[in-house]
């Protein structure tokens, strides 16, 4: 009893320490009265929204500054560099740019690798199977004040050039250059104003998707396609498609050998969507209609045949269908169902498709024939997932990776003959990945049964109240499935749950599933947070104060809104990239684009349902709310980082708020975060060591 109470003395002394230390920057407050439908809102931080402005700049350098000294002291004090350094994943990893040829008459003598390393990935190349592997895009060799980040690449059908995306400092703004990857002098061109863009070549050039320039505080303007010809200049560069509607945008399919090129034009606000087709070899040279306007969403997989192979995704259903572009309304499923799975990746073979289904925790592996019929079908071990499939043709191998919340990828081949698969490349780790136990639960909401995934260490103990880390995603009609994240294992190694919750919103439970999570039900997916947290704490699980809640974009708008609502339940909160005001979310970059998952101020119906969620609006200033993290890149143009600035300028302002706010907003990265493992290692140690003080640490 009196070791105990030296304990709980030592750590509010600790903890009282640590909170003297945080002499927040002063924060001005310069009250923004709008008026919606007859409620006058007050805003005082609006004035951080312009994140270019000096001042703002000046007041984020501070409160980051602030932060990392914090950060720093509670990762030296629990030793989280150290600890974190065991679960970091540091195995080369390759990706290979396959393409399937049903002909064969393609030069394969090329192949084109990603590799990650410990800095930011390159682009790696070999002639044959017999020479080494040669550098061909090195991201330092772009920029040597940028972080420059690779994003995709497309080689030409004779593989003498090889097109490259990059952004940089991590902002969804893409660049494309193209570089020669024999003798021959490489194109000088620089591609500029590219965005959510493919790169698809047809003869001596490519098509790309083009943006009206804009900076993180303007919407995003209408996308148009473009055809850009090897060594020209832009400004050169001839329109193919331009939509006059400002919510479309625009996606083009194609194929390797060039025979077949698909447009999508999907208008996200009315729920459409248009498909175009365009083949080379006829006589009439442009795109033709498939389909006009239709409420299923199609994406090209390959063609073959003169038939379309395409996924489906209709209905809260994702399936492989074909199509015969001269007679597009008679269209074939070839995709098989599985009750409670949903497809999620495929590969095609010369002779079959190989295709992976994902319930909530079961994978399958399922084989089919061009006609639609099962061939295989096998399920693997529960709690993993398949995180890609990729078909070798040289050796006629095909390898996926395997992983799961605890288990970093490995790379599996499987026999086509009995349908089973052996482990062909293992992840090191410093840990043993066998003394994790994970379990699903299904906790009620409102009469809803809300899927949730345990994973712990030994036994979950109801007499001995375990520090939990909450996770949920739910959003956009995603589907969520276990990934191996350090920061998970961390958290379980010093005695914790980790537990990730299937709320409403997401697709781990079909379209029904995501549209009682989204429009005016998104409260739901909060309320279904709200609700997996009680029931930890009434299971004895764990009890009020232990619970640490997280997310990460969609997912930290579901976070910070719980911790507004409820905060007696959370002992702290850690935000990544989070939607905070969602009174003014569509003002800027893709917001106006996603209306349709969120809603709108426009009408006071709508106005109504964002602000009962929105977390910036939901806070009350007499109350203590816990301590919390908001993480954030100061490049990020998909989540504005304003949404971190404003949330933590007002919360450190409450007139009852005594726990330690903190903001870090990162130079040079943007909505994903750190791209090199030595950034990524101080990221969750700091991120740990936050949690390690204020959950981890406490006495039972």
């Amino acid at each position: 009893m009196l070791k105990n109470l030296g304990f709980v003395i030592a750590y509010l002394i600790s903890l009282i320490a640590l909170s003297q230390e945080l002499d927040y920057p002063p924060t001005i407050q310069r009250p923004t009265v709008t008026d919606y439908f007859g409620n006058e809102i007050i805003d005082e931080y609006q004035w951080l929204e312009a994140i270019d402005r000096p001042e703002v700049q000046i007041w984020v350098e501070n409160q980051s500054e602030l932060a990392r000294k914090f950060l720093k002291k509670t990762a030296n004090r629990h030793n989280s560099t150290n600890l974190m350094n065991k679960y970091m994943v540091r195995e080369i990893r390759w990706n290979t740019h396959h393409n399937i040829n049903f002909d064969n008459n393609r030069d394969e003598n090329y192949r084109f690798f990603y590799q990650n390393q410990f800095t930011t990935p390159s682009i790696y190349y070999k002639e044959n199977s017999f020479n080494d592997f040669k550098v061909l895009v090195d991201p330092r060799d772009i920029s040597g004040k940028d972080k420059i980040v690779l994003q995709s690449f497309a080689p030409s059908k004779d593989n003498q050039y090889l097109a490259y995306s990059f952004n940089r400092n991590g902002s969804d703004w893409r660049e494309i250059q193209i570089v020669s990857t024999s003798n021959q002098g490489s194109p000088t061109e620089s591609l500029k104003d590219v965005r959510f863009s493919g790169i698809n070549w047809f003869r001596n050039g490519f098509y790309y998707t083009k943006y009206p320039p804009s900076s993180i505080t303007e919407k995003l303007g209408k996308p148009a396609i473009y055809y850009h010809r090897l060594f020209t200049d832009q400004a050169e560069d001839s329109l193919v498609f331009k939509s006059p509607n400002p919510n479309d945008e625009l996606h083009l399919y194609s194929n390797f050998d060039e025979t077949i090129f698909v447009l999508e034009v999907e208008n996200r606000i009315d729920h459409q969507h248009s498909y175009f087709y365009y083949d080379p070899t006829e006589e009439i040279k442009a795109f033709r209609p498939l389909f006009y306007k239709v409420n299923f969403s199609l994406t090209f997989v390959a063609y073959k045949n003169g038939q379309l192979i395409m996924r489906a995704a209709s209905g809260g259903k994702t399936q492989l269908v074909t199509i015969d572009k001269k007679a597009p309304g008679d269209l074939k499923i070839i995709s098989p169902t599985i009750d409670e799975a949903y497809l999620t990746n495929y590969e095609l073979l010369p002779d079959e498709i190989i295709l992976s289904y994902q319930a909530i925790d079961q994978p399958y592996l399922v084989a089919i024939d061009y006609q639609g019929n099962v061939t295989n079908q096998s399920k693997l071990p529960s709690g993993v997932t398949v995180s890609s499939i990729g078909y070798q043709k040289a050796n006629k191998e095909v390898l996926f990776y395997l992983e799961s919340y605890t288990i970093p990828p490995v790379i599996c081949r499987l026999n086509r003959q009995t349908f089973t698969y052996e482990i062909v490349e293992r992840t090191g780790v410093n840990f043993n990945y066998q003394d994790f136990k994970y379990e699903v639960r299904m906790v009620k909401s409102n009469s809803v049964e809300i899927p949730v995934f345990l994973v712990y260490k030994g036994e979950l103990k109801s007499n001995r109240p375990t520090p939990v880390l909450l996770k949920a995603y739910g959003g956009f009609g995603v589907i969520s499935t276990p990934r191996y994240d350090p920061n998970t294992i961390y958290f379980i190694e010093q005695g914790g749950i980790f537990a990730y919750a299937y709320v409403r919103g997401g697709g781990e439970k079909g379209n029904d599933w995501w549209n009682q999570g989204k429009y005016f039900n998104k409260s739901n997916g909060v309320n279904d947070l709200i609700a997996v947290s009680e029931y930890l704490i009434a299971e004895n699980l764990t009890e009020k104060k232990k619970i640490a809640i997280t997310g990460a974009s969609h997912g930290g708008l579901l976070a910070g809104s719980a911790l507004s609502k409820r905060p007696d339940l959370f002992g702290a909160g850690v935000f990544h990239a989070g939607l905070m005001d969602m009174l003014r979310y569509e003002h800027y970059t893709v917001g106006s684009k996603w209306t349709n998952e969120f809603g709108s101020t426009a009408d006071s119906v709508g106005f109504y349902n964002l602000i009962s969620y929105s977390p910036y609006n939901q806070l009350k200033p007499e109350i203590n709310y816990p301590p919390s993290l908001f993480v954030t890149g100061q490049s990020d143009d998909r989540v504005p980082p304003f949404h971190s600035y404003k949330m933590v300028a007002r919360m450190q302002n409450l007139t009852s708020q005594n726990n330690p706010i903190l903001l870090w907003a990162k130079r040079g990265t943007g909505h994903y975060g750190p791209n090199n493992m030595e950034d990524r290692l101080m990221e969750n140690a700091y991120i740990m060591g936050f949690l390690d003080e204020f959950i981890l640490s406490k006495d039972d």
